[in-house]
């Protein structure tokens, strides 16, 4: 047994020797290769120019080719990237140079804000023809004929798709991405199994932000300008007819791995917009969390309550013109 010991701590000792060996004969071999490599560097090179020969270094003639070939890069990226994604930076810029062009529907006078909280009290959108006293004056009103939403800090008047439930049912989920990118070219997505407007539950919204200039469809950069919605601000969801009032709570940024935002709450009436961002790219994703209000009184709408409604006036049917 004491000679398996002494034996198992001489190879060890062996080990060590040889150890300190190695790190001493790569220290040496790594130093004796900076100084090769610097005199390397310092090497002086002549390099004739339209009026003389100049002497450069073989280090300033590398650092000089690498921040030729980094700028190079960086400048046909950054054309590419404004290329693919012109339109929408495009909007953006017109927004900062023309404001009036895309201001939110009233102003900060007292004037403009009175009228803005007037037009939060209209029941739904004016009927054309209201005043010409024909059949069509006596209809009810009544919402877009498509389901739509409008978010006038934007002035957007958007389509509101819902793809096939098919493939989410049966949990097929490159499917349901195709089904939701085919919808994005005819406006915003409806996104499947979230709660429509009016339920309990989280309305769960999505629109490109910038997409291939190439690609089929007029709404590939809808939402560009979505970050310019703040805390405070509304839009509105006309859904199968009905007219659903909408006020932003929470702006925030997330992974475009947090399907968390995507919770279904059974106790609160929640819409979510969501984009990618920055535009351009689908690093992270934008999330704009709003909370459903009363049309009229600008109340928080609890779960089963009915938004209050002006109740159309009834005419005697021997009274409409024929």
């Amino acid at each position: 047994m004491v000679d398996l010991f002494s034996e198992g701590a001489r190879q060890y000792g062996a080990s060590l020797s040889d150890g300190k060996t190695f790190s001493k004969r790569f220290l040496l071999f790594s130093k004796n290769g900076l100084i090769v490599f610097k005199e390397f560097l310092l090497q002086p090179v002549w390099v004739p120019g339209r009026k003389s020969v100049k002497q450069y270094s073989r280090g300033t003639l590398f650092m000089l080719d690498i921040v030729r070939f980094g700028t190079t890069f960086t400048c046909i990226f950054l054309l590419l990237f404004v290329t693919l994604n012109y339109q929408s930076f495009w909007q953006i810029l017109q927004s900062n140079m023309e404001p009036l062009k895309f201001a939110s529907i009233g102003g900060e006078d007292d004037v403009s804000a009175a009228l803005r909280e007037k037009l939060k009290h209209a029941p739904g959108l004016s009927v054309a023809g209201a005043e010409r006293g024909d059949l069509l004056s006596y209809l009810p009103d009544v919402g877009p004929p498509v389901d739509r939403i409008i978010i006038p800090k934007l002035n957007l008047n958007i389509p509101l798709v819902a793809p096939s439930y098919t493939a989410l049912l049966k949990e097929d989920w490159p499917q349901v991405e195709h089904d939701i990118q085919e919808a994005l070219q005819d406006g915003v997505v409806h996104y499947p199994g979230t709660a429509k407007p009016g339920q309990a539950g989280n309305f769960f919204v999505t629109g490109h932000s910038s997409y291939y200039p190439w690609a089929p469809g007029a709404y590939k950069t809808v939402f560009a300008r979505l970050h310019q919605l703040a805390v405070g601000d509304e839009y509105w969801v006309y859904y199968g007819g009905d007219k659903h009032r909408y006020v932003v709570a929470e702006k925030k940024e997330v992974s475009p791995s947090d399907i968390s935002v995507l919770d279904q709450p059974t106790d609160l009436r929640l819409a979510t917009l969501m984009t990618c961002t920055p535009v351009g790219t689908t690093l992270r994703r934008l999330i704009i969390v709003s909370e459903e209000v009363d049309p009229t009184t600008g109340e928080r709408m609890a779960v089963g309550e009915k938004g209050g409604r002006t109740k159309t006036a009834t005419v005697p049917l021997e009274a409409l013109p024929i």
